[in-house]
């Protein structure tokens, strides 16, 4: 029996907005200035064991993209180059990206991608197998310039930025078709798993929870949890939260590590009213915190 599932919550507390913020406007996200950076990104676990994450592409979206270290590139079906600008070039075989932006705060500048419904996209989609609309892959000229950390436990991956930047492929021009065999081969298959789709049928897609996001980021120190970074125009840095405070309380419930702090906004969805109790850093009991009420953004 086919059932749909809901794409998991993930602790909104270290949720970055991708929507146009004034950090992404004025370049404090520059992606220079994230190298060395850490980035707790989201992930949907599909049916199918495919890992995928959430991005803004030249500011539209979001988009899901499978994490694949088998593609050489970044690989954009038309639909989504199309919703995000993107068409494919007259002259070249590859086109280029402007900005990606990544669920959880990773920003990448200038990256070489190729427009293409390719075979593995056309059959995802065609039978529904991942649960969610597949809009491309993320090859290894994005997955390279970061060190990736997957806990099969934890519902996001950690990426760490490099400080490397891999060369872009030889772009052999745009003459006819003149992608490699394999290539023309393989994308042939996308026709045969449509066909398919007409006799088992395309399984339902998952529901998908818009998440909420304070624009905090925490880290957990001797039992205690704290305010590691504040993200710029975030409803956090509205109220006044700063660096380096304690986060005592959310939403009523006693906060002593990270998983109370995941579990305490494991439901909240943009829009919401928070309430927090914060401690200053230094020089605090209990009661010298303070409750602010924050409203609740929109994520992805």
């Amino acid at each position: 029996m086919s059932h749909s599932r809901r794409w998991k919550p993930v602790p909104l507390l270290a949720i970055v907005a991708l929507a146009a913020s004034p950090a992404a406007e004025d370049g404090q996200q520059d992606e220079g200035r994230q190298i060395g950076r850490s980035f707790r990104v989201p992930y949907l676990l599909t049916e199918t064991n495919h890992h995928v994450v959430r991005c803004r592409i030249n500011g539209h979206g979001p988009f899901n993209l499978v994490v694949d270290t088998g593609a050489p590139a970044l690989f954009l079906s038309e639909e989504a180059a199309a919703m995000a600008g993107l068409g494919r070039s007259d002259r070249n075989y590859f086109s280029r990206v402007d900005r990606l932006e990544f669920e959880g705060g990773a920003v990448l500048d200038d990256v070489q991608t190729r427009v293409e419904d390719i075979f593995q996209l056309v059959g995802m989609n065609a039978l529904g197998l991942p649960g969610a609309k597949i809009d491309g892959m993320l090859g290894f000229n994005v997955l390279a310039r970061y060190k990736l950390e997957l806990d099969p436990t934890d519902d996001r991956m950690t990426w760490t930025r490099l400080e490397f930047e891999p060369e872009d492929l030889p772009d052999p021009g745009r003459r006819g078709n003149n992608a490699p065999a394999e290539v023309q081969a393989m994308s042939l298959l996308g026709g045969v798993a449509k066909l398919a789709a007409l006799f088992v049928g395309k399984q339902p897609e998952d529901t998908r929870i818009p998440r909420g996001f304070l624009g905090l980021e925490l880290a957990e120190t001797n039992g205690e949890v704290t305010i590691s970074a504040v993200l710029p125009g975030s409803p956090a840095e509205g109220v006044g939260i700063s660096p380096g405070d304690r986060l005592v309380r959310v939403l009523g419930r006693d906060v002593d590590s990270l998983e109370d702090a995941r579990k305490a906004v494991a439901r909240v969805e943009p829009g919401d009213t928070v309430t927090l109790r914060i401690a200053p850093s230094s020089g605090g009991a209990d009661v010298e915190a303070r409750e602010l009420t924050v409203i609740a953004g929109k994520g992805l």
